[in-house]
């Protein structure tokens, strides 16, 4: 798809997560102009225009901007994997589910991990190995083409667009909460930024974003782990304890739930998350990035 009809479709697809998403899901109260939240916002933001600049200027074909040109190393791949992971959707969404649910919110959390052994040994290396890059690409290889590129369509602009929802509701409330600014303004800026810096900068940005802002995670994790058992005498036991104390399902918080209620209902959770992850278009699409990777 040629730049000019790409940029208006995914300026319309934000706008219209923005009018979807709409304010009235989120609690979260417009605080204050806050100045010093704003500059490193900013910050953050010149540097991330500064990497897309930067890759824009080596993008050069279809290979480059789908998968850096296969120029990424399997160490600089795992970092950018992990920034995948770490969105705000685990990062917020995954902590509440855990804080709710107790050991089902656990089970959840590292179930996504499950699907990558299936992605890596079962799918990966043969996909690369067709020279494709996306799933229409591979899907109407042996079948007729304008029918499987429409259905691909529908089909990815549907889950994009309840996703995109979910992040821009995040995204939006966040902002909201630390800089002031009007929900929909917040939603819009970052809709706006998102789109820029991946149209233009392909794989080649997204990865050393994702790079960048997983050592800037994993670093702002680990303090914040520090910090908390710090409450606790560094007592993993003692922690345990005080969460059972001050949940309202005390020690059940401990064992299986809901989530876990029969084996029907596990097996089902398992293989959705086995196979939503594999389903993942950002994830796959790192396996290709690595040179000779198999």
């Amino acid at each position: 798809m040629k730049l000019r009809h790409l940029l208006p479709a995914a300026l319309a697809l934000i706008l219209g997560a923005s009018a979807l998403a709409g304010d009235a899901i989120g609690a979260a109260q417009k605080q204050p102009l806050n100045l010093t939240a704003i500059g490193m916002f900013f910050v953050f933001v010149v540097a991330t225009m500064g990497i897309t600049y930067w890759a824009a200027s080596r993008t050069k074909s279809t290979s480059d901007f789908y998968t850096a040109g296969g120029g990424i190393t399997g160490f600089q791949n795992g970092l950018a994997i992990a920034g995948d992971y770490m969105s705000a959707a685990t990062l917020l969404g995954l902590s509440a589910l855990t804080y709710a649910k107790g050991l089902d919110g656990f089970i959840y959390a590292i179930g996504f991990f499950v699907g990558w052994p299936v992605i890596l040994f079962l799918m990966a290396e043969r996909l690369r190995n067709l020279g494709k890059f996306t799933f229409a690409d591979i899907a109407s290889y042996r079948l007729e083409q304008g029918t499987i590129r429409t259905f691909a369509a529908f089909g990815s602009l549907t889950v994009v667009c309840f996703y995109l929802i979910v992040q821009m509701v995040g995204a939006g409330q966040l902002i909201k909460l630390l800089f002031g600014l009007d929900y929909t303004t917040a939603v819009i800026v970052v809709g706006v930024l998102m789109v820029i810096y991946v149209t233009f900068g392909g794989m080649i940005a997204t990865t050393w974003v994702q790079i960048i802002k997983a050592c800037l995670m994993l670093f702002g994790g680990t303090v914040l782990l520090f910090l908390a058992l710090g409450q606790f005498g560094f007592s993993l036991e003692e922690a345990a304890r005080k969460a059972v104390e001050a949940h309202k399902d005390g020690i059940k918080i401990m064992g299986p739930g809901s989530l876990m209620a029969d084996p029907v209902t596990a097996v089902s959770l398992s293989l959705g998350l086995v196979f939503g992850t594999a389903g993942l278009p950002h994830i796959m699409m790192r396996f290709f990035t690595v040179p000779n990777a198999k």
